[in-house]
């Protein structure tokens, strides 16, 4: 199949899809462009991935931004549209695939070590005035169960310190924070790569939330349709992909303490909320001119976009291994990551309040839950809004769930604990009313009328 890479990507995209890819070849500076790039765009509706082939300080790297700007996009790395990505996702999630290891690759065309490393030649970027200094914020944080052996791939935001060092943040309190308390038990640093720029198929498997038992370079691999080529990284016994544009080896030092933040999270808030943990760079590999791959944080649709499609297509398949008559779930932007909106065909009362309580289960994060009905687009919040103004009653169709476990970014959360809020907008069994409808035969004719235009 070729080489799997971000480059190979975006060439791809420029040959199939020119429209898709703004260019900008003016000289643009480093710190804040490319957030406001995006966002004044995401203002007119547009998503198109961005190249800016000419930012002050970047030695000629190319930045490449707003990736995952669209859910068409984000199907097209699984060779599949935005109304099959779910069955698509679930297909190659239960079909990993084992690495391929090569000696080397194209990651390794230039390596610096120890005072040769200088974090400052990578065109790292605040993104929003109240960074506390630049930030990694696309950066896939690799490393190994100190125990099992296992890969595990997660986000994590950065904040370059020195020539060699981030304050890094675990916040999550998922699989790479549980890893560097077994090591710290042991009295041992966590081993760690850092890549910058890779095939898109490796942003996805990690931002899925998968068991800890799960390597999710096989994962990679499965949504790849072959094995991620990895090779030795220089200084640490980790795998690193070989394709990657720039990888960083190193370690998250124990005993470590120290500020980081305030940096601009998916909240739409900039917290300093942070672990405190330290990132000690001891390799940088990259290729000679490497894509740097820039990921707007803050309430970004790229960001929002990238954290939910894997997320949805999770719980998709979860939710309706109990609820088969399940349509459709969405994680709208509006909510960030803590409400969800969910469509299936009722065919007995109370299954809509059973679907809201599974659905709750399924993620820490979700605080308000919406079930409607299979006529209801859940893509659409008018359609959703709609819904519960004529088919939902307050007394009896919503409930509440006090303090329960949540995502500690959450600024109105209370000491990581919040209430679910949960609202059925399915109209009774014993319907007597019709919603309206429009004719087809016309509905076809309008469309064709105005794609003539």
């Amino acid at each position: 199949m070729g080489e799997m890479s971000l480059r190979s990507f975006v060439a791809q995209l420029e040959q199939e899809q020119p429209g898709e890819i703004l260019r900008v070849s003016e000289q643009v500076p480093q710190d804040f462009f490319l957030t406001s790039l995006e966002q004044e765009l995401s203002r007119q509706q547009k998503y198109p991935l961005l190249i800016l082939d000419n930012v002050e300080g970047a030695g000629g790297m190319p930045v490449v931004g707003n990736l995952f700007g669209t859910r068409e996009r984000i199907a097209r790395i699984l060779n599949t549209t935005q109304a099959g990505f779910n069955s698509a996702w679930l297909e190659r999630e239960e079909s990993p695939i084992q690495p391929v290891v090569l000696p080397t690759g194209p990651v390794k065309e230039i390596v610096q070590v120890g005072d040769q490393v200088d974090l400052y030649q990578l065109p790292i970027a605040r993104h929003f005035l109240d960074d506390a200094g630049p930030y990694i914020s696309s950066g896939i944080v690799v490393a190994k169960d100190p125990d099992s052996g296992t890969y595990n791939m997660s986000f994590h935001r950065m904040q370059l310190k020195a020539r060699d060092k981030f304050g890094i943040s675990l916040h999550s309190r998922a699989h790479l924070w549980d890893y560097f308390r077994r090591a710290a038990e042991k009295g041992q640093d966590l081993e760690v790569a850092i890549i910058i720029g890779c095939h898109p198929a490796y942003y996805l498997a990690a931002a899925c939330k998968v068991g800890m038992d799960v390597d999710e370079y096989a994962l990679t691999g499965g949504l790849l349709g072959q094995g991620a080529e990895l090779t030795p990284a220089q200084t640490i016994d980790l795998l690193i992909p070989a394709n990657a544009e720039i990888v960083l080896e190193g370690k998250i030092i124990v005993g470590a303490d120290e500020p980081e933040g305030p940096f601009g999270e998916y909240t739409g808030y900039s917290t300093s909320r942070s672990t405190r943990n330290v990132f000690k760079v001891s390799a940088v590999c990259r290729r000679k001119t490497p894509y740097y791959l820039d990921l707007v944080p803050g309430y970004s649709n790229e960001h929002l976009l990238l954290g939910r499609v894997a997320k949805e297509a999770h719980v998709f398949a979860r939710l309706k291994e109990v609820v088969p008559t399940l349509k459709a779930i969405n994680f709208p932007k509006s909510g960030t990551h803590f409400h969800a909106y969910m469509s299936f065909k009722k065919t007995e009362e109370g299954q809509a309040r059973h679907a809201l309580m599974l659905l709750l289960g399924l993620d820490s994060y979700l605080k308000l839950v919406v079930a409607v009905d299979e006529d209801v687009d859940v893509f659409n919040e008018e359609e959703v809004l709609w819904a519960m103004a004529t088919r939902m009653q307050a007394d009896k169709d919503v409930f509440i769930v006090p303090s329960v476990f949540c995502n500690k970014l959450d600024p109105s959360a209370r000491e990581g604990v919040s209430a679910k809020m949960a609202i059925d907008a399915t109209a009774p069994l014993e319907w007597d009313v019709i919603r309206c409808r429009t004719n087809p035969a016309t509905d076809g004719l309008v469309r064709k009328l105005l794609g003539d235009r």
